[in-house]
């Protein structure tokens, strides 16, 4: 519901004033002097003089953008003043002839537009009704021209009230209309905010999704969360390192030019990161043609590294049939305490991991070839598997470089073909029988457990004159070499302690 109230904003009204109370001044100064001579008979300079006076004030009104209290009751005052009271005294004074007449009713007009509603209903007729008790004291006998007054101040009312009416109208539907223009400019201001948030938004996910490139996930949610990785404290950690890399690169990409070979080992990347991340895992780095992950158990980058190897054996069917070089790759993986945090300089910090466990994956991944086997990884690995999961077997007890640790090794060939699997489940005892009499020493029983597990393995599906086991020859060399080595010595034996040490990376 509107309210009607003082603390109204004047601002029309202080434009419009001033220039009234210069015409009004202007008007009573000129009709004093026409009407001293002869036009009217009760013409008063004293009532002139003070609605001149009255109309200086309205030139001095205040033009201030915000009035106070005291300020807009001075100006309610003037007006109630200046228009009912002063042209209702000068109306009887002079009679109550015409052109008073149409003066009160002009008043009355300009007094109910100029004034506010709740204002006017009461300041006209109380001010015209104390001027007629003022002209009436003065002359009593007057009655006829009293009882003209108030017809006359009945109708300049009554106009009053309908100008007042119409232009608080006006006021309403204008404030209406504003307030409907102020919605419909904050709907567009919101709609406008809106779109700068959304283009924000999705500028803010571009750079962030450019970030997650370049630098680990769990940096970019650290980020996120509102921490400062930079500031984070170094943790120990057991998790599971994975080191995948490729065979003879060089001698693969040698002829292929830099375009070429960052296209092929952009699709190389996509096949192997992928597994990782899909099995719980996170690229730690990517070194040359080698990729570092780190995953939270070893169930996980076991499982991790066989979908790497599926990936790679559809990629390697396509290249054969395309007669072209196929990519060769080993993956090492080893289980320990690592330390995880922030490592390098002001000007490059990498988040990354430390320790023999990283250590280890890095060697292992370079004896995959050694062994001409694809994944090797350490116990501590198996001993996350779930219980009774095939497709794993025993192949070495090593002893890396850097590290003091014996270590048992295992081969992983759940990825590999299901009669290879098979041949391996089916061998794998046998395997483990002949690798405990080897490693205790007895190399011509070892050597022919070897030779006779030789002679069951199945054939390379992509490779001519190649076996599907190639374990089986690095054993029978080394039992060879123990059992026909003409510098040894029964002391020599005595003093191998049943574990091959690795001098080389």
């Amino acid at each position: 519901m509107r309210k009607f109230h003082l603390n109204t904003d004047y601002a029309f009204f202080q434009k419009v004033i001033p220039v009234l109370g210069g015409f009004g001044l202007f008007g009573h100064v000129t009709f004093y002097f026409i009407l001293k001579y002869g036009f009217s008979y009760w013409e008063s300079w004293q009532l002139r003089l003070s609605a001149a006076l009255i109309h200086v004030a309205l030139i001095f009104f205040p033009r201030e953008k915000s009035l106070s209290i005291i300020q807009k009751m001075y100006f309610e005052t003037a007006i109630a003043l200046t228009l009912p009271a002063l042209f209702t005294v000068l109306f009887l004074k002079n009679g109550c002839n015409v052109y008073w007449y149409s003066s009160l009713i002009f008043a009355g007009l300009l007094h109910g537009l100029l004034t506010k509603p709740f204002l006017f209903i009461w300041t006209f007729p109380a001010a015209a009704g104390l001027a007629t008790m003022f002209f009436t004291r003065i002359h009593p006998g007057e009655h006829q021209l009293v009882m003209q007054s108030l017809q006359a101040q009945l109708v300049a009312y009554f106009l009053g009230l309908i100008t007042t009416g119409i232009k608080t109208t006006m006021e309403i539907s204008h404030e209406k209309i504003m307030v409907t223009k102020m919605a419909l400019a904050k709907a567009e201001n919101d709609l406008l905010t809106a779109e700068v948030t959304r283009k924000a938004y999705d500028e803010l996910k571009k750079r962030e999704e450019l970030i997650r490139l370049y630098v680990r996930p769990s940096l970019v949610e650290e980020i996120r969360a509102g921490k400062d990785p930079s500031k984070s404290d170094p943790v120990i950690k057991n998790l599971s390192i994975m080191f995948c890399d490729i065979r003879e690169f060089t001698k693969l990409t040698e002829t292929l030019t830099p375009y070429e070979r960052q296209m092929f080992l952009n699709q190389y990347f996509s096949m192997m990161t992928r597994p990782i991340v899909d099995n719980g895992g996170e690229v730690d780095k990517i070194m040359g043609d080698c990729v570092m992950s780190i995953f939270p158990d070893g169930a996980k980058a076991v499982k991790a590294a066989v979908a790497m190897r599926l990936e790679l054996q559809k990629f390697n069917e396509a290249m054969f049939a395309a007669e072209s070089p196929m990519i060769r790759n080993g993956i090492g993986i080893a289980k320990g305490d690592v330390m995880q945090g922030n490592f390098g300089s002001f000007e490059k910090l990498d988040r990354t991991v430390i320790g023999e466990a990283v250590n280890i994956a890095s060697r292992l991944e370079s004896k995959t070839k050694m062994y001409n086997l694809e994944v090797v990884v350490t116990e501590d690995v198996i001993k996350d598997l779930p219980l009774g999961s095939a497709h794993y077997r025993w192949i070495d007890n090593v002893q890396v470089k850097g590290s003091t640790r014996h270590l048992k090794l295992f081969e992983i060939y759940g990825h590999q073909p299901a009669e290879v699997r098979q041949y391996k489940d089916d061998t794998r005892d046998l395997l483990e029988k002949a690798l405990t009499i080897y490693f205790q020493k007895g190399f011509k029983d070892a050597s022919r457990l070897f030779r006779a597990m030789l002679e069951q393995v199945p054939p390379h599906r992509l490779i001519a004159n190649d076996l599907m086991d190639n374990i089986l020859h690095y054993y029978i060399a080394h039992c060879d070499a123990w059992i026909n080595n003409p510098n040894g010595t029964w002391e020599d034996i005595q003093r191998w302690e049943g574990v091959h040490v690795f001098t080389e990376k």
